[in-house]
């Protein structure tokens, strides 16, 4: 018989955007074992705006794009647990990663990463590029820890939105995702 092991497939189907799938594996790996005890399975799949806006519509009768998506399949095979499926649109992401980067630049995000920037003059283009980018890999891995918990059951509003500071989201929800945020932020 074959032996059991955790198995995490990174699937990128879009071209836009380059992937670090090794660090994307990492949080994976890093966020499913504080939340499950055991072998599992999960796929990552990194895809188009047209893509995930077709999945949106489809299964949730939502026609635009969004970030992520995530689709629950619990089923086990040979000792291992298949948890599910989690869609992200880097090109959803780096939109929301540059309307939202306030989020980003408070205090207490920004000395958990270490980016004690100063920038005097607020004009995008006086920033270091880095800036953004690491930005955008914090809002990939945001967007991984979050589809993941949806897998195991955190829910938050009924629209869907993924707004830490709104007031609607879920407690448990928004504690469990800062958690393994922050438990992960080193590597970040």
């Amino acid at each position: 018989m074959k032996q059991a092991k955790s198995i995490i497939n990174i699937t990128d189907i879009q071209r836009k955007s380059k992937i670090n799938q090794r660090l994307v594996r990492y949080i994976v790996k890093n966020s499913v074992n504080k939340l499950y005890c055991g072998y599992y399975e999960i796929d990552i799949i990194f895809c188009s705006e047209n893509y995930i806006k077709t999945l949106n519509k489809t299964y949730r009768n939502q026609n635009k794009a969004t970030d992520v998506l995530s689709f629950e399949i619990k089923e086990w095979e040979n000792g291992v647990y298949h948890i599910g499926e989690i869609y992200i649109s880097p090109s959803v992401a780096q939109k929301n990663y540059l309307k939202n980067r306030e989020f980003w630049e408070k205090s207490e995000w920004i000395s958990l990463n270490g980016d004690n920037y100063e920038y005097k003059d607020e004009n995008k283009e006086s920033r270091p590029r880095y800036y953004y980018l690491k930005g955008f890999r914090r809002e990939i891995a945001l967007l991984v820890i979050h589809g993941i918990l949806h897998l195991f059951g955190y829910v938050h509003d009924e629209e869907h939105k993924m707004n830490l500071d709104d007031e609607d989201y879920d407690e448990d929800m928004k504690n469990m995702q800062n958690f393994l945020y922050k438990e992960l932020n080193w590597k970040l």
